[in-house]
């Protein structure tokens, strides 16, 4: 039973400089990792979390924790909102992160992945913060970047496990966290993704501002000017796929609830459909088509 999931002994460090030296000094390991682990306060924080998940964690888990801090650590989060929530889960080697009341008929499988920034022209770029107020300057979110980050993880996750999904026949959910991308938004950017949606637009009516729905926005376009489609839920071969749970936090500013932070959005065109009572803990959404109108609503 390893009670950190630190497994090197890093040094505590006050200043910037003294973590670039580390970070120099272990050049295989995920920079985060070794913030994290150099921080009594932070390392306190996944501590805790690693000593409910320990019993769920794959043998690779703490090495690959080197590697890949942000993923490895959203996946701990998520098993432990589950197993605080009351949910039945399991892990094992083949599938799926999770499997909610394995064995059971009403068996679930959740799948966690976190985007990255990314490393081609496509990136997301880091978001810039003035230190003085001389440096302030206008910066644009990178609306389309970050859409396509979202719909690569989540293509990803679903191209990965469809033939063992369509094998089962069982509800599949991917829970995916995107606050390495950085950035806010006026909405859960997973809806725009899922469903095509553009921005909120208003009309003028007798001096009057009124609501006027959202745009569409069914694709957005790489630098090299091929075509991503962002209504993940619309494309008929995703219907294996029941929901996507969705959090925008980093577990090391995550919330004292666990899993607060989190809503799940359900698939209406999904094959299987999960039982909202199942995740009550969470804050839920379901869109709904009705001859021309579509429209998302909270449950």
């Amino acid at each position: 039973m390893n009670k950190s999931i630190f497994t090197d002994d890093f040094p505590e460090i006050g200043t910037n400089k003294e973590l670039q030296k580390i970070i120099k000094e272990y050049p295989k390991c995920d920079s985060y990792y070794i913030a994290s682990g150099c921080k009594k306060e932070r390392k306190e924080i996944f501590d805790s979390l690693w000593q409910i998940y320990q019993p769920l964690a794959d043998k690779h888990f703490l090495s690959d924790c080197k590697k890949h801090f942000h993923q490895r650590t959203w996946e701990m989060y998520l098993g432990v909102a589950l197993i605080k929530n009351g949910l039945n889960i399991s892990s094992s080697e083949k599938g799926p992160d999770f499997v909610v009341d394995k064995g059971r008929e009403n068996e679930i499988f959740i799948e966690a992945t976190a985007c990255t920034r990314g490393e081609t022209k496509d990136a997301v770029p880091a978001e810039y913060f003035a230190e003085k107020p001389e440096e302030i300057r206008i910066q644009d979110v990178p609306y389309d970047k970050m859409l396509i980050r979202l719909t690569n993880s989540l293509d990803s996750k679903y191209k990965k496990y469809k033939d063992f999904i369509k094998k089962k026949e069982k509800p599949y959910i991917i829970a995916i966290n995107r606050s390495g991308l950085g950035y806010l938004n006026d909405i859960p950017l997973i809806l725009k993704c899922l469903f095509g949606l553009g921005f909120q637009s208003f009309k003028i009516i007798n001096d009057k501002l009124f609501n006027a729905g959202w745009t569409m926005k069914k694709r957005v376009f790489k630098e090299n000017g091929s075509e991503v489609p962002i209504s993940f839920f619309e494309e008929e071969e995703h219907n294996i796929i029941s929901a996507v749970i969705y959090s925008e936090k980093s577990v090391l500013n995550c919330p004292k609830e666990i899993g607060s932070d989190c809503i799940l959005v359900h698939n209406p065109k999904a094959k299987l459909s999960i039982d909202p009572k199942i995740f009550s803990f969470l804050r839920q959404y379901k869109a709904k088509y009705k001859k021309d109108v579509f429209s998302i609503r909270r449950i």
